[in-house]
């Protein structure tokens, strides 16, 4: 395999979400035929939640993907092509490998759909010299963006009606070893969220709910602190109810069964921006908690064509769960218009649907000349002025 087929990735440590885009990425890359290397700061996470992974081995393969501990960056040599997921950067020595290869290469910025400003292209070049070049890469859905990482293997079904849904929903619950009077629930949601997000108001608001309502609980801290007020052991996996609610609490699992939650659940609350895409991916609602202005960037690309009335209930709620304060107010507005966020959601799961696949853009941005003009290869055309 030529050296030119060889890409590192390098992600953001100790962000899960960054970890989800960086393998996502990787992993379609591996489907082009190419030879990729993942720099992993957390193979232990990876490890639960992919399988076929020892987070005790420092390279690993999955595939054409290979798994190396982070720390061996310092150390191995650099690729011609490299590339760093959102806010990720590659240690100085690798770096300086990178800039003495003769070779040549392309580095590649992205910028996630909701932080990036395309401009007038969704790649542009940031510097060049006589052997090496750096590009700005922005991702998105629109004519000016480079397209979107997706999960892997991932089909999109719109499940429209209650009989498909309740089928898939009866089939993870056997799947999960759940007796079938979860099914009875009026509202099912999936939580995946830190413990700094306003959980305990919003559970009141449920426990007190005139309606019935089963949440499905992922597995970490925030499950932890929950366990206690439904007289659980930690990390426990079972079910346990109060009033009008009905936790279930998740064991550590695979990506694919943790999407499969997703998509039968009526709507999802979380505080990572990988969870609130993989929701879009499946035409599920979610609410992606704001306890930072940068992330009111998140809910921007997420309302996109929403009305205004609606866009303002879902910032009122992510607002309220990142701060803290009018929570069980906005609780009872978002669950009031369930049904018009449902709707928003599918066309959202539309518009991921519609946008081209990432790995494709890097793919053909690396096999132009280096006197050649990439931003003009991707800048949208302009109509013919006959028509």
């Amino acid at each position: 395999m030529q050296s030119a087929e060889i890409w590192d990735v390098f992600y953001r440590p100790d962000d899960p979400a960054d970890l989800w885009f960086a393998f996502q990425l990787a992993r379609s890359l591996a489907e082009h035929r190419q030879r990729v290397r993942l720099f992993c700061h957390d193979v232990a996470a990876l490890s639960v939640a992919h399988a076929d992974l020892d987070p005790s081995v420092l390279i690993q393969n999955l595939g054409q993907v290979e798994i190396l501990d982070q720390r061996l960056a310092r150390t191995a040599a650099a690729s011609p092509n490299l590339v760093q997921v959102f806010d990720g950067t590659a240690p100085a020595p690798y770096i300086a490998r990178y800039f003495s290869q003769q070779s040549g290469g392309g580095w590649y910025t992205l910028h996630a759909p909701w932080h990036g400003q395309p401009g007038t292209s969704a790649i542009q070049l940031r510097t060049q010299s006589q052997m090496h070049r750096q590009f700005d890469v922005y991702m998105g859905d629109s004519a000016y963006a480079a397209g979107l990482i997706r999960s892997s293997h991932h089909q999109p079904v719109l499940r429209r009606g209650p009989q498909p849904m309740a089928a898939a929903r009866a089939s993870m619950f056997s799947l999960l070893g759940l007796s079938p009077e979860h099914l009875e629930s009026r509202t099912t949601a999936f939580l995946s969220a830190g413990t700094s997000i306003a959980w305990a108001q919003w559970l009141r608001v449920l426990i007190d709910a005139e309606t019935s309502h089963c949440l499905f609980v992922e597995h970490g801290p925030l499950q932890e602190a929950i366990a206690p007020i439904f007289s659980r052991q930690p990390g426990q996996p079972g079910s346990s109810a109060i009033g009008s609610l009905t936790v279930v609490f998740l064991p550590p699992l695979l990506w694919a069964l943790v999407d499969e939650i997703i998509a039968v659940s009526d709507y999802v609350v979380t505080d990572r921006d990988d969870v609130a895409f993989r929701a879009a991916e499946r035409g599920t609602a979610a609410v992606r908690a704001e306890t930072t202005p940068a992330q009111v960037a998140t809910s921007t690309w997420m309302l996109a064509g929403a009305e205004p009335a609606l866009a303002a209930v879902y910032r009122d709620l992510a607002t309220a769960l990142g701060r803290g304060s009018g929570v069980p107010a906005c609780v009872g507005a978002y669950l009031a218009h369930l049904d018009a966020f449902t709707q928003h959601a599918r066309h959202l799961q539309e518009r991921v649907g519609r946008a081209s696949d990432l790995a494709s853009l890097l793919l053909t941005s690396n096999q132009v000349g280096p006197n050649a003009s990439v931003e003009h290869l991707f800048a949208p055309t302009q109509p013919n002025s006959m028509f």
